[in-house]
């Protein structure tokens, strides 16, 4: 299955030397990887984070006596590990594509660490999935509307932005796919209520929640037609003017500082200058409404702004 890709802004992944040498396969699944899982958790399923202690593991011995006993490798794999590691991969399990990227020449790389290091934008690619095994209609689903999101609503890569400041402001991760190629068709074949049905039967059988902390699309947002530069994202998160290393004493200290990030931890707000937008995501509906009422009171009205849930309500 190829599918086309072009870059709309630089792209970014790093190899063994912490720069950026071409588009590593590894980085692109990591990305579909987040965002399938999002996805995931935002549709009422369990997706586990692989880099936690309570990350998926498939049992051998338990998975093959249950397909003695004739369970489908569907219904033993639905026991044990969750949708995203079902795809992806986990200990005891591999992942069910390899994906090679093809179609990028030589000088269609700025070759290093800097902000302006990556993919160029305009540049186009292939990536062709080659699956191992067959997907269920549900995974083909899931597949397919991971896609369009990242292309719609996303991005890839591990980097998405540098703060816009107006000196540099350098973009990163937003694709346009041109051609889905053989995946095209893919979300036809089921709809998002079947889809929810096996999530949420998954989740029963593993008898697993999701951590508030991990990313949820349900409760996702978008502010479309406008963007943040570098002092409007540090006066969303309320980080001090004059030292942005440091917050401002405030109520929702914890919440600013799980937005804004630190060395280490991913900031939650991702603004984009070139494409005129900035995106998020939060914990839950109260937070939602908090990012939106500073939004509005930092951004011109009216406020472009849909959220996760809106988005899950128009698939079909």
């Amino acid at each position: 299955m190829r599918v086309k890709i072009k870059a709309l802004t630089l792209i970014w992944t790093g190899d063994v030397d912490g720069k950026c040498s071409g588009i590593k396969e590894t980085g692109v699944i990591g990305s579909l990887r987040w965002w399938y899982e999002a996805l995931v958790r935002g549709l009422g399923g369990y997706a586990c984070d692989p880099t936690s202690k309570g990350k998926c593991e498939l049992d051998q011995g338990r998975f093959q006596r249950a397909i003695k006993e004739g369970r489908s490798i569907q219904e033993a794999l639905d026991e044990q590990i969750c949708p995203a590691c079902q795809l992806f991969g986990c200990t005891g399990w591999s992942r069910r594509f390899r994906l090679e990227i093809g179609g990028i020449k030589g000088n269609d790389v700025d070759v290093g660490r800097g902000p302006r290091s990556g993919l160029k934008p305009n540049r186009t690619m292939w990536w062709s999935f080659h699956f191992i095994s067959d997907l269920s209609p549900e995974q083909k689903w899931l597949f397919k509307k991971t896609l369009w999101i990242i292309e719609n609503y996303g991005a890839i890569g591990g980097r998405t932005t540098w703060k816009p400041d107006g000196r540099w402001g350098t973009d990163y991760g937003l694709i346009e796919v041109e051609d889905y190629g053989g995946i095209e068709r893919w979300d036809t074949f089921v709809n998002v209520g079947r889809v929810r049905g096996w999530l949420e039967e998954n989740k029963r059988k593993l008898g697993r929640d999701n951590s508030k902390e991990w990313f949820n699309f349900r409760f996702y947002w978008i502010v479309e037609g406008q963007h943040l530069d570098r002092e409007g994202m540090n006066r969303i998160v309320r980080r001090d003017l004059n030292n942005p290393q440091k917050y401002l004493d405030d109520p929702k200290k914890e919440f600013n500082k799980w937005l804004g990030g630190e060395r280490g931890v991913t900031k939650k707000i991702f603004s984009f200058e070139a494409a005129n937008k900035v995106f998020g995501y939060v914990r839950g509906e109260d937070e939602i409404a908090e990012i939106r009422e500073r939004l509005e009171e930092l951004l011109r009205s009216p406020l472009n702004f849909k959220t996760g849930e809106e988005i899950l309500e128009g698939l079909k």
